[in-house]
């Protein structure tokens, strides 16, 4: 499931511009160094828990980079993208031995261009999609059940008014959830975190955001549904995040965000996060690297300027995640140019 940048194509002058800016960059970005290099085979050897290695040689030939080396009994060597700091595959004694799988795309609460956000039916239509993972967000309701609602208050996305934190889960089924949306979706309820959960299982992972409540519930449903060390974790108050970590430190798979363009050393030194979360503000082609080269994932967010050319500068480094409003215009052109299933 290997796959390239590609380019969004709307309009011959979109394309030719996208186009021109990508090999521009392509060849002004500096290329990782050659300690770099072994450090992110060391890392990913580390993720597959495969042993120490010992570096032979590093080699470069324009923005691909060669390291070869000893991995236990194996003869090593892995094949890296030096401009985006990425090992793409590795081999062990000429055998294949590791494939990059590709961008995971995730649907930004599930769906918000074709059905009403954070319900059921946008989930199961960004999985449709194509959506490998459906963020959603979660709160507590006054009789401490745990709902799926983005805002403080059931206003926007209801036709219901008050703070979900002011009402009961029985007050909160008896909302229309859709109707704002379109008439098609009509009746359409507010789910409960298990109710979304038992929706997507089996069929995508869920990236929860936890705006507001008990973590020791959260824990508990999730272990109900067998997800404690699969689902992405992100809290914007880290307070909340370093609370429920301490609950169940090998509970979740963390994406804290960058705080400020130079944020990465204090995300990694309060968190050690598997992933690190970048929004648009914090973007660059020089930050994702930055990550990378720290041995983390990248969990990039197009949603605060979700346009064709920001999708394709965010493509463009090779992310590992990449949340999205518009799953159906990148799923298929990632699978074109194999970077998606």
């Amino acid at each position: 499931m290997m796959r390239n940048p590609v380019v969004v194509k709307r309009g011959l002058v979109g394309a030719l511009i996208v186009m021109l800016y990508a090999a521009v960059s392509g060849q002004t970005q500096s290329l990782i160094t050659p300690a770099e290099a072994v450090h992110l085979v060391e890392y990913k050897l580390e993720e597959l828990h495969s042993g120490r290695f010992k570096v032979e040689d590093v080699m470069f030939k324009e923005s691909r980079c060669t390291v070869t080396g000893v991995n236990g009994p194996y003869q090593l060597t892995a094949l890296l993208d030096a401009r985006r700091a990425r090992v793409l595959r590795m081999t062990r004694n000429e055998q294949p031995f590791y494939k990059w799988e590709g961008i995971l795309l995730v649907g930004h609460r599930g769906n918000v261009k074709f059905a009403p956000e954070n319900t059921v039916s946008a989930f199961i239509k960004a999985i449709e999609l194509g959506a490998d993972l459906v963020e959603m967000d979660v709160r507590q309701t006054r009789d401490g059940e745990l709902i799926i609602m983005h805002d403080e208050k059931v206003d926007r996305t209801t036709d219901g008014t008050g703070k979900v934190a002011d009402m009961t889960l029985a007050e909160i089924k008896k909302l229309d959830a859709g109707s704002w949306f379109s008439p098609e979706f009509k009746g359409e309820v507010v789910p409960t975190l298990r109710e979304a959960l038992h929706a997507i299982r089996g069929k995508a992972l869920p990236d929860v955001d936890f705006k507001a409540g008990d973590p020791v519930k959260l824990i508990a449903i999730l272990d109900e549904f067998g997800l404690l060390g699969k689902v992405t974790l992100y809290c914007g108050d880290w307070n909340l995040m370093q609370a429920t970590l301490s609950l169940a430190p090998e509970g979740f798979i963390l994406r804290p965000t960058i705080p400020g363009l130079k944020g990465l050393p204090i995300v990694l030194q309060r968190f050690d996060p598997q992933i690190v979360n970048i929004n648009w503000k914090q973007f660059s082609e020089t930050v994702v690297r930055d990550v990378h080269v720290a041995g983390k994932k990248t969990f990039l967010n197009a949603m605060q300027q979700d346009t064709d050319y920001v999708r394709k500068l965010m493509l463009d480094t090779l992310p590992d995640y990449l949340q999205t409003d518009h799953i159906d215009l990148l799923a298929p052109l990632l699978r074109q140019h194999d970077l998606h299933n």
